[in-house]
């Protein structure tokens, strides 16, 4: 769920209510996240997340309290951004990742080509995989190339998107160079359990985002 835009403020008051249907057996260990965005033309891109645990709310009564953000990309490898979006639509059973570009790229040297690789994980297992063209020696590479995959509407739950940003040294044949990756799905956590909410509540409309890429320490095509 997610509140109105707040236009043109940095002390926005929203005043608005959402209600969760919650069995008494999963209070003890439920948790609510807040995450928190500013909206741009290009993409969202999120300033910080919160989260607090039931247990420690009051129950008998309605609470207000302020909470700190955490800076959500913490513990990140740092080894640069992607943006990409996503949507699906259900009559034809299409989901669409449109990879726009991505910006800082951290190369093991300065003669280094890029390309992106979107693979379709069920259960953990790869079933389908696309990849965009190479970008010559660019560590902030455009690319808008959309993937399209054929996705059944009662698959959603169990399906992983993974999207690699990767590359070869310029000139060479080696082997394939994994910068990093983004995985989401309904189990992700974070920004990218966020995006993909935001898709699924925005059927039919692209919903793009920045995203930190996570180090992968191995080697593969």
């Amino acid at each position: 769920m997610q509140t109105r835009t707040y236009r043109s403020s940095n002390s926005p008051s929203y005043k608005e209510k959402f209600l969760f249907g919650l069995d008494l057996a999963d209070f003890s260990r439920s948790w609510l996240m807040f995450h928190v965005y500013s909206v741009q033309r290009e993409a969202s891109t999120l300033l910080g997340e919160a989260q607090i645990m039931l247990t420690d709310v009051p129950t008998k009564q309605p609470i207000t309290t302020w909470l700190t953000l955490a800076d959500s990309n913490q513990g990140e490898n740092n080894m640069g951004e992607i943006l990409f979006s996503l949507s699906y639509l259900p009559t034809a059973e299409r989901l669409t990742v449109v990879v726009v570009k991505a910006r800082n790229l951290k190369f093991p040297n300065l003669n280094f080509d890029t390309f992106v690789k979107v693979y379709l994980l069920c259960n953990g297992k790869k079933v389908h995989k696309k990849k965009t063209s190479t970008k010559r020696t660019d560590p902030c590479p455009i690319f808008n190339e959309a993937m399209i995959f054929s996705v059944p509407c009662n698959s959603l739950q169990m399906l992983q998107v993974r999207v690699t940003v990767a590359g070869t040294e310029t000139g060479r044949n080696g082997g394939v160079y994994n910068i990093g990756h983004v995985i989401l799905g309904s189990q992700s956590v974070g920004k990218a359990l966020s995006h993909w909410n935001q898709m699924l509540a925005s059927l039919r409309k692209p919903v793009a985002m920045w995203h930190p890429l996570r180090q992968k320490p191995v080697h593969q095509a």
